[in-house]
C-alpha cells in the first residue's frame, strides 16, 4: 500500500494545485461545493495512462456513518490496479466525514436556492436533524455526531451530485471525460447510488443555453424527461455488499428508483460482489438483482433480461464491503472489478468528451423520491 500520508501532505501543501498534472501514484486534493453550500474535499487520482480507456472516470462511495471516511479501508490496491489500466479515480468524503467539515454558506443571503439552513431543498432536512440550526453566532460547520437522526441519510446524494458537476468541470478542462464515469461502493452507498442514479436520468447531461441567466438547480428537471439525460454517462457500478438500508432508516426504496427512472435498469450496468459466507450481504445483493432489477427477465410480464449485470459471490469469505479489497490474492476483488470495469468499456466504445457547461452545482429533491411509491 501506498503511504498515503506523505501523498496527502504534498497535496495538502499546495504544491499540486487543483487542476495539475500529477506524478504517477501522486493524487491531487480537490476542493468544492455541494449546492447547500457544504465545502467537500475529495482526491483526484489520474491515470498516467488514462487514454485507454478513453479518460473514464470511476467514482469511489463508502457508507457515510460515524469514524468513516474516504481514507479509511483499504482502497489504494484497488486505485492502483485501476490507475495502471487507464481508469482515472476519484474519492471523497460526505458532508460531516474527513475534512468535508465547513459551511461555505450558511444562510445563503435570502436567496431561495442558496445557504445550508434556509435554502428551500434541504434547509428543512438540515434544520430537523443536523445538530446546530439557531444558535448564535450561526453555527458554519458540520462534524461527526452533528446528524442525530438516520432519516437525513437520503441528503448525503446531494453531495454525490457536487462530485458530478464538479468533474463535468475536469471534463470541461480536458482532464477527464465524463461521458463514462463508473461507480464502486460498499454498503449503504448502493442506497445513495440507485438514488443519484434516478436523479441522473431526469435530469440534462449538458447545461441548457436557455437555462445559463438562470441555472437548472434541481433535479427532477421540471421538463423531465428531459432530452440528452445524464444518465447515458453512467457506464456501471460495482457494489461491494450492497445493501438496501439507508442509514438505518427506511429510505426511498432502490426499487421506487428504477420505477422512477426505467433506463437505469438496462443501461446502468452493475455488478453486486459479495462473501459467499456473509448470509445478509448475499441477501442483498440477491434482493438488488432479483427484486429491484428484475435482471434476469420475467417471461409472465414481458420483462427481459439485462444484459452485463451480474451476482459474484466471492468463495469462502464472510468479508463485508470495503473489507473485501486489499486481499486480491484470496478474494479476487479488485481483479473482477478491473475485468468487470474493462469489458464495460470495450462494449460500449469511446463515447466523445462533451462539453457540459455547469456553473453551479444542483440539489436532488430527495423527498420527490420518497414520496413515490
Amino acid at each position: 500500500m501506498r503511504h498515503l500520508s506523505a501523498v496527502l501532505f504534498v497535496a495538502a501543501a499546495g504544491l499540486l494545485p487543483a487542476g495539475a498534472q500529477p506524478p504517477i501514484g501522486l493524487p491531487v486534493q480537490e476542493t468544492f461545493l455541494t449546492a447547500d453550500g457544504v465545502q467537500l474535499k475529495g482526491l483526484f487520482h489520474k491515470s498516467p495512462v488514462g487514454m485507454k480507456q478513453n479518460d473514464a472516470v470511476v467514482v469511489l462511495l463508502y457508507s457515510p456513518g460515524p469514524e468513516k471516511s474516504m481514507l479509511k479501508g483499504d482502497w489504494d490496491p484497488l486505485i492502483d490496479t485501476l490507475n495502471a489500466s487507464g481508469f482515472h479515480v476519484f474519492r471523497f468524503d460526505w458532508r460531516g466525514h474527513g475534512d468535508s467539515t465547513l459551511i461555505a454558506d450558511p444562510l445563503g443571503d435570502g436567496i431561495p436556492f442558496n445557504g445550508f439552513w434556509t435554502n428551500l431543498v434541504t434547509g428543512p432536512q438540515n434544520q430537523k436533524y443536523v445538530r446546530g440550526y439557531g444558535k448564535n453566532p450561526v453555527k458554519a460547520d458540520i462534524r461527526k455526531g452533528d446528524v442525530i437522526h438516520p432519516a437525513y441519510f437520503p441528503v448525503y446524494v446531494n453531495d454525490l451530485a457536487a462530485v458530478r458537476i464538479h468533474l463535468d468541470r475536469l471534463n470541461d478542462k480536458g482532464l477527464v471525460n465524463t461521458s463514462t464515469i463508473y461507480l464502486v461502493g460498499a454498503g449503504d452507498a448502493a442506497n445513495l447510488g440507485f438514488l443519484w442514479l434516478a436523479s441522473e436520468w431526469q435530469r440534462p447531461a449538458v447545461n441548457p443555453p436557455a437555462a445559463a441567466a438562470n441555472p437548472i438547480r434541481v433535479a427532477p428537471w421540471p421538463g423531465m424527461p428531459p432530452p440528452a439525460p445524464a444518465g447515458v454517462d453512467i457506464a456501471g457500478a460495482v457494489w461491494l455488499s450492497a445493501s438496501r438500508s439507508g442509514g438505518g432508516t427506511p429510505v426511498s426504496t432502490p426499487a421506487v428508483c428504477v420505477k422512477a427512472a426505467p433506463r437505469l435498469r438496462d443501461e446502468n450496468k452493475m455488478l453486486f460482489l459479495y462473501g459467499a459466507d456473509d448470509a445478509a450481504a448475499k441477501r442483498e445483493s440477491e434482493e438488488f438483482f432479483n427484486k429491484v432489477l428484475v435482471a434476469g427477465g420475467n417471461k409472465q410480464f414481458g420483462v427481459l433480461p439485462v444484459n452485463q449485470t451480474f451476482l459474484f459471490p466471492v468463495a469462502k469469505t464472510k468479508l463485508n464491503g470495503i473489507a473485501l479489497l486489499g486481499k486480491d490474492d484470496v478474494t479476487k476483488t479488485e481483479t473482477k472489478t478491473l475485468e468487470y470495469l474493462a469489458a464495460l468499456q470495450k462494449a460500449r466504445g469511446g463515447p466523445p468528451r462533451v462539453q457540459r457547461n455547469w456553473v453551479v452545482p444542483y440539489y436532488i429533491d430527495v423527498n420527490h423520491y420518497l414520496n413515490l411509491r
